[in-house]
């Protein structure tokens, strides 16, 4: 299915889902915007260049990617958390207000 995909070209105007939208305050870029369509669609950052023809060496895509894991992962401890820091925590993911340690 991801071949189909990847031919079609869809990940390059595909919208990001609701649930992630807030990931675009912290991927702002063009390049950085394309990244995580790509990323969401395709779960893996190693042929990025060669499909999308953005130019970024492997260590931004990296970053990246560890970006959006770090922020992903941030979000769904304090979503689960129940606490009313966690939600404190969501909240400021979400409005593009938290910092990545």
């Amino acid at each position: 299915m991801t071949d189909l995909e990847f031919i079609s070209g869809e990940f390059f105007d595909c919208e990001i889902p609701k649930d992630k939208q807030w990931l675009l305050k912290y991927f702002k870029t063009e390049v950085q915007v394309a990244f995580l369509r790509y990323y969401i669609k395709f779960g893996e950052v190693r042929n990025f260049v060669d499909h999308t023809g953005y130019y970024c060496n492997r260590r931004m895509k990296f970053k990246m990617q560890e970006k959006y894991r770090r922020l992903l992962k941030a979000h769904s401890d304090a979503k689960f958390s129940l606490s009313e820091e966690g939600m404190r925590v969501v909240h400021a993911l979400e409005m593009g207000k938290f910092r990545l340690t």
